[in-house]
């Protein structure tokens, strides 16, 4: 993977965001943070290596700009959620969730399991609950998911894309290639495979995609088998 910086340059950015956004004299545990930029990025590399997109992977060349907030965004979050996997110093992690909470306007907790191939469209305002997230999703700006009240979350198969303003909560059993349009919000309801899904609840409607047609190819060529 093409770097913009090289892994050490990289890793002494990220501390320097880090101390430079957080004033609790409580220092960082610098061991930790090489090994989980170390980590981010492979994770990172494995994900942009999945993805048909502009900036992730062209013709072949996947790249990884510090200055591309998508990319940061990404590499973040799987470094904070790395050291929660390995039972790495919370306050590390912590600082490194709420890093792109400041600078890229995104809510991931460091313990939520994202897919391990997943891209960000702009995604400023979205908040990634608790759910049980498939493989190959994309998530643009305002996005929400997470529970109810009865502390229902979610389930989501693969290659999902939630477009700008859609809304996930709930008692939700989605199926494989669905994309939820713009100004989306459904509450406790299944989605079929191969689905548009649209309006507000309760009043949602729900479009079967042919998979041959121009929608259903934007689905499947999103992501490399």
């Amino acid at each position: 993977m093409n770097l913009s910086l090289s892994k050490k340059d990289l890793t002494k950015y990220i501390e320097n965001l880090i101390n430079s956004n957080f004033f609790d004299g409580i220092e960082i545990n610098t061991l930790q943070l090489n090994d989980l930029v170390d980590k981010a990025l492979k994770r990172t590399e494995g994900s942009f290596n999945k993805i048909e997109a502009k900036y992730y992977n062209e013709k072949g060349i996947v790249s990884f700009n510090h200055l591309n907030a998508d990319h940061m965004i990404i590499l973040l979050y799987f470094a904070a959620n790395s050291g929660h996997q390995l039972g790495y110093e919370k306050n590390l992690l912590e600082k490194l969730s709420y890093l792109n909470k400041i600078m890229n306007s995104i809510d991931i907790f460091h313990s939520i399991n994202l897919p391990e191939v997943f891209c960000v469209v702009h995604p400023l305002g979205t908040v990634l609950g608790n759910a049980k997230y498939g493989n190959n999703m994309c998530f643009y700006q305002n996005v929400t998911i997470g529970a109810t009240q009865s502390n229902s979350y979610p389930e989501f198969g693969n290659r999902i894309i939630l477009s700008s303003n859609s809304t996930v909560l709930g008692n939700c059993k989605i199926g494989n290639n669905v994309i939820f349009a713009a100004n989306t919000f459904i509450l406790n309801k299944d989605i079929p495979d191969n689905s548009i899904v649209t309006g507000h609840h309760p009043d949602n409607k729900i479009i079967p995609i042919d998979m041959k047609d121009d929608v259903g190819m934007k689905v499947e060529i999103a992501f490399k088998n």
